[in-house]
């Protein structure tokens, strides 16, 4: 982006922090660490996730008229760069670069979503968890770094993100590394150990835009 376009965001912009299951208010996003989710569901008990938006990600959840039961809401200790919706989109209108990046995110972010509704509707839940596995290691680069990497939240977000229950989630995660698919480093550290394991079980890589 040109100086003038990033001078005139850092004077729009301010820094906050979230701690993890703080609601969001309206605005826009830009997530710098850790992790949003779209909510849906008054219940919280019967509430969902429904998206995901990790380090990078541009977050413009606009309130409408159909989405009163969808909030924002930090999964873990996050900080982002906030804007006003009608400053962000005054900005884009000033800035034509700005623009383009921001609907190369959107069209990227929207990707990924049409991939998760997909294999809610077609996959079984341990198909769910494997490819859901192997597009977290690819978005977090621990593909390259043989290190594995952490659940980006609590295995309860994390089952309703895939449409089951903690304890069926608990049971598929125990399988795989009984399996030799993976290895649990601590609770929420995994690392692959057997990509075509877990590629065959999820019926082909989930694709990453």
């Amino acid at each position: 982006m040109t100086d003038a376009c990033l001078q005139d965001l850092a004077q729009l912009a301010s820094i906050q922090s979230f701690a993890q299951d703080d609601v969001l208010g309206d605005g826009t996003y830009i997530v710098s660490e850790g992790l949003i989710g779209v909510m849906r569901g008054a219940d919280a008990d019967r509430s969902a996730v429904t998206a995901l938006y990790l380090v990078g990600d541009l977050v413009d959840l606009h309130p409408g008229p159909y989405d009163a039961m969808d909030r924002l809401v930090a999964l873990r200790p996050t900080r982002a760069v906030v804007f006003s919706a009608q400053g962000f989109d005054a900005a884009m209108q000033r800035h034509k670069e700005l623009a383009l990046i921001a609907c190369a995110n959107l069209k990227r972010q929207s990707f990924n979503l049409r991939e998760h509704a997909a294999e809610l509707y077609i996959k079984a839940p341990d198909q769910r968890l494997a490819a859901f596995l192997l597009w977290l290691e690819e978005v977090t680069g621990a593909r390259e770094a043989s290190l594995g990497f952490d659940l980006p939240m609590r295995r309860y977000d994390l089952a309703r993100y895939l449409g089951m229950q903690p304890e069926t989630l608990s049971r598929k995660i125990k399988a795989l590394v009984s399996e030799g698919a993976i290895s649990q480093r601590s609770p929420s550290r995994l690392v692959i150990e057997s990509r075509s394991a877990l590629e065959t079980l999820a019926a082909g890589l989930r694709r990453v835009a």
